[in-house]
């Protein structure tokens, strides 16, 4: 399978720890609208595993919650994502696929853990507290408080 082969690849290249994910239903990311296949990298080892985000505590989501039809829909879905407004279902599949930055950069253990605090971490404000950082530095901070009123 593909997943395995970019593992293999990325451990000949001297690669620490990696994770290659795939949804059920197709999609390159770690999903809560069907079971994911995971190929992980760590300590010289590789394991597979299915995650279903029910046994994380996620709802099952649908496609459609998720679907994107232009630039600016992109925007105010990451944005809304960010500040928590967002529906359920971007929320939670965000959070799934921060969890597995969380656990490949040993910030967590394990996939519970990590949806827990990448949950929190948008409950709580400070996923777009840090957007709005990093936009007072480096952007454009009107254009963002206009995204942010959506």
């Amino acid at each position: 399978d593909y997943q395995e082969r970019i593992v293999k690849i990325l451990q000949r290249k001297n690669a620490e720890t990696v994770m290659a994910v795939r949804s059920a239903d197709g999609m390159d990311e770690l999903s809560t609208t069907s079971k994911n296949q995971i190929c992980m990298l760590k300590n010289n080892t590789i394991t597979k595993m299915t995650l279903d985000h029910q046994e994380v505590g996620l709802q099952k989501g649908n496609i459609s919650d998720i679907q994107i039809s232009s630039k600016e829909d992109a925007i105010e879905s990451f944005v809304t994502v960010l500040n928590g407004s967002a529906n359920k279902t971007k929320i939670e599949i965000t959070a799934l696929n921060a969890a597995g930055g969380l656990i490949v950069s040993d910030i967590a253990d394990s996939f519970t853990d990590a949806v827990e605090l990448a949950l929190d971490t948008i409950r709580s404000g400070k996923a777009f507290d840090k957007l709005e950082n990093f936009v007072k530095n480096c952007g454009n901070i009107e254009k963002l408080e206009g995204v942010k009123k959506l």
